[in-house]
C-alpha cells in the first residue's frame, strides 16, 4: 500500500470515529481529562447511592429485630413451666422461688412458672406431698379433683386418681372442689376429702403425725381398700404388683420401708389368705389360696 492510500484510510477512520462520538452522550468539545473525570464521577456515584439506601433501612431492621426479641422473651416468661417428677421408690424435697418447700412422695409431679412466681404463686400437683408455705401472697395448688388455697401454712395433699385429700397441719387451709361450687376452711388437725363419687367429707381430730409418717418411710392405713395398699407398696418399692379382679377388702395396718418388699407383701397378704409370687426382679403377682 502506497503512502497516499494510507493517508486516505486514516482520514476515513478518523471521520467514522467522529461520527460515533457525535452520537454518544460524551461531549468531545471538552478535554480528555475532563471527560474521564466526568465518567469517574458517574461510576463513583452508583455505590454511594446504594450505601445511603442501606443506611436508611437499618433503623427499621433493628426495630424489627428488637420487637422479635421482645416477643420471644415475653413468650418465654409467660409459657415456660418447670416440672418436677419423682419416680417410684423415691422421695424428693423441692424448694420453690419464695423458699416454700415441698416434700414429695414417690410417683408425684409438681409444675409451676418460675418467671411469674412473684406475681402469682400457683402450682399444679398430682401425687402426695407435704407443703410448707412461706407467708405472702395467695398460694394455690391445683389438682385434678380440687384446689387448695393458703397464705402461709403447712399441710399434706394426697391427690391420686379419683381421690383428693387435704390435711391441715398448721395455719388455715381453704379447700375447694375443682368446679368451685363447694369449699371449706380447715384448721390444724382437720382433713377434707373428695372421693370418686364427688362427696365432700370433713374430719376433725386427725393424727397429723400419722398422716405425715410417709416422710419417715412409715405407711399406715385405716380401713383402706386393699387394692390401694398394694398400689402404695408398688409405688414405694418400685415394683409392679398384679392384683386379682374383684379384690374388695379393706386393710388396717402399718409397714415400714426398712423391711423388704417380700416381707411387706407377706404381712399384708396373710390376714386375707392371699399368696404372692415373684415373677421377676421387680414384678409380683397376688393370688388367693
Amino acid at each position: 500500500m502506497n503512502t497516499e492510500n494510507k493517508h486516505k484510510d486514516q482520514h476515513r477512520f478518523a471521520g467514522e470515529t467522529d461520527n460515533l462520538a457525535g452520537r454518544s452522550q460524551i461531549r468531545w468539545g471538552r478535554s480528555k481529562e475532563q471527560v474521564w473525570m466526568d465518567l469517574e464521577k458517574r461510576i463513583a456515584n452508583v455505590p454511594a447511592a446504594r450505601s445511603v439506601n442501606f443506611i436508611r433501612t437499618w433503623p427499621g431492621i433493628a426495630m424489627a429485630a428488637g420487637l422479635a426479641l421482645l416477643v420471644g422473651l415475653s413468650a418465654l416468661i409467660g409459657f415456660y413451666t418447670k416440672t418436677v417428677a419423682v419416680p417410684v421408690g423415691q422421695h424428693l424435697e423441692v424448694y420453690l422461688p419464695d423458699n416454700s418447700t415441698v416434700m414429695m412422695n414417690a410417683q408425684s409431679t409438681l409444675s409451676y412458672k418460675p418467671f411469674l412466681w412473684m406475681i402469682e404463686r400457683t402450682v399444679r400437683f398430682e401425687g402426695e406431698a407435704r407443703f410448707d408455705v412461706m407467708k405472702g401472697k395467695q398460694f394455690e395448688i391445683i389438682s385434678e379433683k380440687g384446689r387448695t388455697i393458703v397464705l402461709g401454712t403447712t399441710f399434706n395433699i394426697y391427690s391420686r386418681q379419683s381421690d383428693y385429700q387435704v390435711t391441715c397441719i398448721t395455719g388455715r387451709v381453704k379447700v375447694l372442689e375443682i368446679t368451685g361450687t363447694r369449699e371449706v376452711t380447715l384448721n390444724p388437725g382437720q382433713q377434707a376429702a373428695i372421693n370418686s363419687d364427688g362427696d365432700f367429707a370433713i374430719q376433725s381430730d386427725i393424727d397429723t403425725e400419722l398422716t405425715l409418717s410417709w416422710i419417715n418411710n412409715k405407711f399406715s392405713f385405716t380401713s383402706v381398700p386393699l387394692v390401694k395398699v398394694f398400689e402404695e407398696i408398688g409405688r414405694q418399692y418400685g415394683v409392679e404388683i398384679s392384683i386379682p379382679a374383684g379384690l374388695e377388702k379393706t386393710y388396717t395396718g402399718t409397714f415400714v420401708k426398712d423391711s423388704s418388699v417380700e416381707n411387706v407383701l407377706n404381712l399384708v397378704c396373710r390376714p386375707f389368705d392371699l399368696n404372692f409370687t415373684r415373677k421377676s426382679d421387680n414384678e409380683y403377682s397376688i393370688t388367693g389360696k
